[in-house]
């Protein structure tokens, strides 16, 4: 079994850049996982772990080779030391465990939406910590799928990852143009609405029971005139305080459990 223990070995420096870097991600195609419970679910989500990187001192072994068992039994982990493991990463509260993974290949024009469908488009979110959080809230409303559109913020960033609490692994998630996600939609006749205060209904007044796309927008421009200029049904969250509007990942969460409300779920 491999092992590590200087913080200066180019196999870590590889881990460091790949945790730190947008277009090393992109380039090689491949993300960082960290913590047992993200690695047990990116694996029934059919991810291939490429490498495994373990520290006997926060993960004892007679857990390890249990809980790798249920995992990848013939993937050979690479061990290091508590230092050179706390230097690659990315969360306080560690596992003892991180896995380099291959990025999911899948693109939007081979997804086919279930039937009743509940699709969120993401527009422009710029903030990790947001993207991952309302990953997280639609595996909790069984959403269908994820749209980030123009995307500003890296989909495999940790920061989505970790804020996600799994919930990356969970729903797909497709990367395209505002085009290609209207495209989408028109040809599978997803009903769109969005969240804009212009001439709007209450999101509570909506009709969500059949397929439905709900559209959310950057959290310091909102939506761009695309998406109010084609075909959407404007609806507002009520604001009753002197604050305009809502984090987006708060947004997202009002109105997804809205639509499983009006869906008897």
């Amino acid at each position: 079994m491999k092992h590590i223990t200087s913080t200066q070995n180019k196999e870590i420096k590889r881990l460091m850049l790949l945790q730190s870097k947008s277009k090393v991600r992109r380039a090689e195609k491949q993300f960082i996982v960290e913590g047992r419970r993200e690695l047990q679910l990116a694996q029934l989500a059919g991810y291939e772990v490429l490498n495994m990187y373990w520290c006997p001192e926060l993960f004892s072994a007679e857990e390890f080779a249990l809980w790798k068992q249920q995992l990848t039994p013939n993937l050979e982990p690479t061990t290091l030391t508590q230092e050179v493991y706390q230097k690659i990463a990315f969360r306080e509260s560690t596992e003892g465990v991180i896995a380099v993974l291959r990025q999911n290949d899948d693109t939007l024009e081979h997804y086919r939406p279930a039937k009743n469908a509940l699709i969120v488009v993401l527009e422009s979110i710029e903030k990790p910590g947001n993207l991952g959080a309302v990953l997280r809230t639609a595996e909790a409303t069984a959403v269908d799928a994820v749209l980030v559109t123009e995307q500003h913020t890296d989909i495999h960033n940790p920061n989505v990852i970790r804020s996600s609490v799994g919930g990356f692994f969970a729903t797909p998630i497709f990367v395209c143009s505002n085009e290609q996600a209207n495209a989408f939609l028109l040809k599978n006749n997803i009903p769109t609405y969005a969240a804009v205060l212009q001439k709007s209904i209450s999101y509570t007044a909506a009709e969500f029971s059949l397929s439905t796309a709900i559209v959310l927008g950057s959290e310091a421009k909102g939506l761009s005139d695309y998406w109010l200029q084609n075909h959407i049904t404007p609806i507002k969250i009520p604001m009753l305080g002197q604050v305009d509007s809502l984090n987006v990942s708060v947004a997202a969460a009002v109105l997804l459990y809205e639509i499983q409300r009006q869906r008897n779920v």
